[in-house]
């Protein structure tokens, strides 16, 4: 009898001893070192991450599962278990920033302006509207933000140490002093800069296969006003220069859709596509990357169907800090009764610009555009046009290689191009009664070289070419789109969400569009 009092008088100062930290002050360390020794699991933690030597005096339960919740609400940190260990983790904190990037002198806003955190290696670019807005982690507070854009001189701003908000930052443009006479490096001709540009690809960009995380967003409009919107997180496995669009892989991850609100396509639309197939939305913006895809069997090919192009030297200019050759391309190419298309009244010029690094010449944007004839509707067309999202391909370069940084554009809409009040009128009379058109953006977030930290894509896992992402019903992870910090960099604008919603939120069309609801 004596032997079982002593066993259970000891039970007891164990117990005591166990949790006598959280009945007087005592500091973190010992809590958790005691709750741990209770529970026969070994602590786990580092401490130039986690400070467990402050004081504490809060009475802490007894209950192991209270106490852990208790704990992590007090400190800010997480704690998570196993069946040997009990592991302290820091949670992350941010710094949200947010703001506008203008011209210093005309205060015009600057869309799609770099931003660039040199120290961590990763940046953003701003929205359409010239805005950030974003979370860095605390622990850049004191780095430097880059601000670059084309033809301005780079701007910084130190990070803070707690959230900024309407934050302006000011460019200051930069002209590039030269005479009035162009003296083109190394060549007669303009085309031997974009020859040697062409030359020098496979050099400059990528040869081996590389991960991209990459965002997509598609929306639609319909004479001006929203009306469908597509976003979706996407992993790509590209393949490198010398090898076809059919060799790159993209993975959907997530993905969610609103509802639609465009005017149906006309049957026979779906007639042809029954015949000659669906091209997928998210493969054909990855395919506009002109550099990558430049073997490609394109009719509109001017890195190297050089007899079908003008080409014209814009003289030199500035592109993130770098000189680079801008240089005008105009489609020239014969048409059937013998004329060049510029030498067509009904038609315009069609072409773009090529930014091309004066050093290694590599090219870093493409500019697409067209400069329509003075007889042309396309005017009209545009004039409902809200955004005017440029049609652009940009690139980056790590580690003296150059890859995919971002594609904008508009793209064709999952409807009727548009209605007119007159078709079988003259072109000049016909009158535009409904104008649709989608703007899109391709953005690379992040890029892995090294193949042994390559997340594999499984063939059933693979975005099929043809698959059609407007009918189809994917699922729709609420979580996932909550904690997706891309969306903070580059948020939808405002105007658009709110006509979007004139009917219902934006979440409940998220949900109505997924499968889930689908099977419901």
């Amino acid at each position: 009898m004596k032997q079982i009092v002593n066993i259970l008088v000891l039970n007891a100062l164990a117990t005591t001893f166990c949790f006598a930290q959280t009945t007087q002050k005592t500091t973190f360390l010992n809590v958790l070192s005691n709750l741990a020794k209770s529970n026969n699991l070994e602590l786990s933690y580092s401490s130039d991450f986690v400070n467990l030597n402050d004081s504490t005096s809060f009475n802490f339960s007894n209950n192991f599962d209270s106490c852990i919740v208790q704990f992590e609400s007090l400190t800010q940190l997480k704690i998570q278990t196993t069946t040997s260990h009990l592991i302290v983790l820091p949670t992350p904190k941010f710094i949200h920033l947010s703001g506008l990037v203008i011209d210093s002198k005309t205060k015009e806003t600057l869309p799609y302006a770099h931003l660039l955190i040199k120290t961590a290696g990763t940046g953003t670019i701003t929205n359409i509207e010239g805005k950030f807005d974003f979370n860095i982690s605390n622990q850049l507070a004191g780095n430097e933000i880059q601000f670059s854009f084309i033809g301005y001189k780079n701007g910084t701003l130190e990070i803070p140490v707690s959230d900024a908000n309407n934050l302006i930052v000011e460019l200051e443009p930069k002209p590039y002093t030269i005479s009035d006479v162009y003296v083109l490096p190394d060549g007669s001709e303009v085309v031997d800069i974009v020859k040697r540009a062409v030359k020098n690809i496979k050099r400059n960009y990528h040869r081996s296969t590389v991960q991209m995380d990459a965002f997509y967003r598609n929306t639609s409009f319909s004479n001006g006003k929203a009306s469908q919107l597509i976003e979706a997180a996407l992993l790509i496995e590209d393949k490198g220069i010398g090898n076809t669009s059919n060799a790159s892989k993209i993975e959907l991850q997530e993905i969610r859709k609103s509802s639609n609100y465009l005017i149906p396509r006309p049957k026979k639309y779906e007639i042809l596509e029954k015949f000659w197939g669906h091209k997928n939305i998210i493969h054909r913006c990855y395919n506009r990357n002109m550099v990558r895809f430049y073997r490609e069997d394109w009719w509109f090919s001017p890195l190297t169907e050089y007899n079908d192009f003008i080409y014209e030297f814009e003289g030199p200019v500035w592109l993130d800090s770098v000189k680079v050759y801008k240089i005008k391309y105009i489609w020239n190419a014969m048409l059937p009764d013998g004329k060049r298309v510029t030498e067509r009244e009904q038609h315009g010029e069609c072409g773009g610009y090529f930014y091309i690094n004066a050093k290694d010449f590599a090219i870093l944007k493409i500019e697409q555009m067209c400069w329509p004839h003075e007889n042309s509707q396309l005017p009209e067309l545009e004039s409902n046009q809200r955004s005017k999202t440029p049609n652009e391909i940009c690139y980056q370069q790590i580690d003296g290689k150059y890859y995919l940084k971002y594609i904008t554009g508009v793209s064709t809409p999952n409807g009727s191009f548009g209605e007119f009040e007159n078709d079988n009128g003259n072109r000049k009379d016909i009158i535009v009664k409904t104008r649709q058109w989608a703007e899109e953006i391709l953005l690379v977030i992040h890029i892995q070289t090294d193949r042994k930290q390559f997340d594999k894509i499984k063939y059933r896992e693979k975005l099929a070419n043809n698959e059609n992402t407007y009918l189809k019903n994917y699922p729709y992870n609420v979580d996932f789109w909550k904690k997706y910090n891309v969306l903070k960099e580059n948020p939808v604008e405002k105007k658009f969400v709110k006509e979007m919603e004139w009917e219902k939120s934006m979440e409940i069309q998220f949900e109505e569009n997924a499968s889930r609801h689908d099977k419901n």
